[in-house]
């Protein structure tokens, strides 16, 4: 609690103490209250108890009157207490006030726990960034640190800002935006975000964003906007207590003339207005919906689900088809070698040997994959060091060689693969456009020699094929696959579970490819060669034929068109990824499929815990409201009908904070 929330408990204790004193007290004493003295104390006594919580409620009623909110329930609760008072009800008017002064604190803790992970989110802003300028390092805050900028960070500190590192190896935790709590290993080369810590190493890390586009902002504003975005729900809750209000206090006006009128018992009826106006108060429907789905929202952004408001939230509960991307969804990203396919006579360990040799010094994805996979199989010089004394990789811009003392020379041909050079001998690794140019003889450096076609070379129709010439000799192809997420089979399955019936996969790749990750991850339906175009003309299809909610998962970066068709879009794994956080309606912080169904569930729990408190206050109002119509009802059985039924609702919201 809030020092705020806490001197308000006091307060209400203070009166709740009070008021069962009066109650006691003038009940036991033998008073005349027809004495006009034992009457003006008693009143005096009830309404000085009164004063101590209600005040509130009534300024806050005369203000909104003021402001043009008309008939909320503030002025609801001030009319009905002064009314209680006026029959000469005063435990009852005292209670309207307090139970509902507790209804607000239970509502007010409950939204304050609710921002928990995104005050946490918040926390994380670093308030010193240690900058190098000028061979001096200097303590400046974050906001001044321009993008490129050299930062250091050193042990259990804050990263800043996001970038990525040039020196230094740590652990760093990224549970704060994540919400996984296992460390990533960062090293040269890897991307860092701000926002996370580094545990156990310093970081040298040039800066990618300026403070006000990095990661953690884009989140904390995205969560914190959440409230804007209403559910459907809570919209006609909203739309239904502007006009309900109006009716119940035309209703107590009634209930109060025309039965008055016709039987002359003006105090019964008056009494009868009073309870139909305290247990019609909307306070239970128009705090506890929105209540849910606010705690739903701050639930998911604890588990590292960014949510942008309850009308996603919403849409998720309803989900009935979920479409997803292959690469970076459905598969890690990482390639991994599927097939070893030698020319004719030539033995596999030959080809393996050459294709290390060229690719050992490159940091492209296909190069380290060829890499870990003659290592896994113990071919000659796999064990060494990545990178060879006196050899240095290039950018892949021609004529930039490294060499070593020997003339050995590597060459990284942008966009089709690398060339090593060791004295008359070259070593070719590339895609089929390389593959092309050598048998035409028109590779870089114009040194490969020509030749016919090699009937045996396998197209790239079956993965990604790497090709590997020595010299005018072809060696053979290596066809490397991305690789099905491991959790891919659990998480799906799971969605199944939820009711989820629909699965698609919607993909660029080649037929063989989709084919073998859908396999791999329980997918049975699935397209596979489409333009981005085409992905669009699928999704709409789906839209069209499913009756439920459609949720597409994509990476955040070239999907964006189709997360913003989706019924719900949601990035996967996208943290520092603008396009993801822009287009998408909910970001899942890290890449696991798993957090999907963990979503829906969520969603469908937050709007059952809605229902619930719908149905409960329905329920209470209508056993209450008959018999107050009828002239039969009790002023304690409507405060508990209104604010009793509030704090109910609250404390069930809560049960989504757990």
């Amino acid at each position: 609690m809030t020092k705020r929330q806490k001197r308000e408990l006091a307060r209400l204790i203070i009166t709740g103490i009070l008021l069962i004193a009066a109650v006691l007290l003038f009940r036991l004493l033998p008073l005349d209250y027809r004495n006009p003295v034992f009457f003006a104390i008693r009143l005096a006594a009830f309404a000085a108890v009164f004063l101590i919580v209600g005040i509130d409620v009534i300024a806050g009623a005369a203000r909104n009157l003021l402001s043009g909110r008309l008939l909320d329930e503030k002025f609801l609760m001030t009319v009905a207490s002064v009314a209680a008072f006026a029959i000469g009800e005063y435990p009852e008017a005292v209670a309207i006030v307090l139970f509902y002064g507790v209804g607000e604190l239970f509502q007010g803790v409950a939204v304050r726990r609710s921002k928990d992970s995104i005050k946490a989110l918040a926390s994380l802003r670093s308030d010193v960034a240690h900058l190098r300028a000028g061979g001096d390092v200097r303590d400046v805050s974050p906001a001044d640190v321009a993008a490129g900028s050299i930062i250091e960070v050193r042990p259990g500190e804050l990263i800043p800002l996001d970038g990525r590192v040039l020196e230094g190896f740590s652990l760093v935790d990224a549970k704060s935006l994540t919400g996984e709590s296992v460390p990533v290993s960062v090293g040269p080369g890897d991307a860092v975000f701000g926002g996370t810590i580094s545990s156990d190493g310093l970081l040298v890390i040039e800066t990618t964003r300026e403070l006000g586009q990095s990661s953690q902002e884009k989140i904390i504003s995205m969560v914190e906007n959440a409230a804007l975005n209403k559910s459907k729900t809570e919209q006609f809750i909203t739309k239904f207590a502007n006009v309900y209000t109006p009716v119940v206090v035309a209703a107590a006006v009634l209930i109060a003339v025309i039965p008055s009128l016709i039987t002359g018992d003006w105090g019964r009826w008056l009494r009868s207005a009073i309870v139909f106006l305290v247990v019609s108060c909307p306070c239970a429907l128009v705090v506890s919906i929105p209540m849910a789905f606010f705690a739903g929202v701050g639930k998911a952004s604890k588990r590292g689900i960014m949510v942008k408001g309850a009308e996603y939230l919403e849409a998720l509960a309803e989900a009935g088809a979920a479409v997803f991307d292959k690469t970076g969804t459905i598969t890690s990203g990482q390639f991994a070698v599927a097939e070893v396919l030698p020319a004719a006579g030539v033995p596999a360990n030959e080809l393996l040997a050459n294709a290390l040799e060229a690719e050992r010094l490159s940091n492209h994805p296909v190069s380290r994959a060829v890499v870990q996979y003659c290592r896994e199989n113990k071919i000659d010089g796999a064990d060494g060091d990545d990178v060879p004394d006196g050899i240095t990789g290039t950018d892949g811009i021609d004529g930039l060689d490294g060499r070593d003392n020997s003339g050995a020379e590597l060459t990284e041909l942008s966009g089709r693969g690398v060339c090593l050079k060791a004295g008359d001998d070259r070593i070719y690794a590339g895609n089929r456009r390389l593959a092309n140019e050598i048998l035409r003889g028109a590779a870089s450096d114009g040194t490969a020699p020509g030749g016919e076609a090699i009937p045996d070379m396998p197209d790239n129709a079956d993965g990604t094929a790497i090709f590997v010439f020595r010299n005018e000799r072809y060696l053979g192809a290596i066809i490397l696959e991305d690789t099905v997420k491991p959790e891919a089979a659990e998480a799906l399955d799971a969605l199944k579970r939820q009711g989820v019936d629909r699965l698609v996969m919607l993909s660029g790749d080649n037929e063989k490819a989709c084919g073998r990750a859908s396999q791999a991850a329980g997918i049975r339906e699935y397209k596979s060669e489409l333009l981005p175009g085409d992905k669009m003309d699928e999704l709409k299809k789906i839209l069209a034929e499913n009756r439920k909610k459609t949720v597409y998962l994509g990476d955040g970066i070239n999907d964006a068109p189709v997360l913003a068709l989706a019924d719900v879009g949601i990035a996967m794994g996208s943290m520092g990824q603008d396009a993801a956080v822009e287009a998408a309606d909910c970001v899942i912080m890290n890449d696991d499929l798993r957090k999907l169904p963990e979503a829906i569930a969520i969603a469908r729990k937050t709007r059952r815990i809605a229902t619930e408190n719908v149905m409960i206050a329905l329920a209470a109002k209508l056993l209450v409201l008959i018999p107050a119509i009828l002239g039969a009802s009790v002023m304690w059985a409507a405060v508990f009908a209104d604010v009793g039924i509030l704090i109910i609702a609250v404390l069930n919201a809560m049960r989504l904070m757990k």
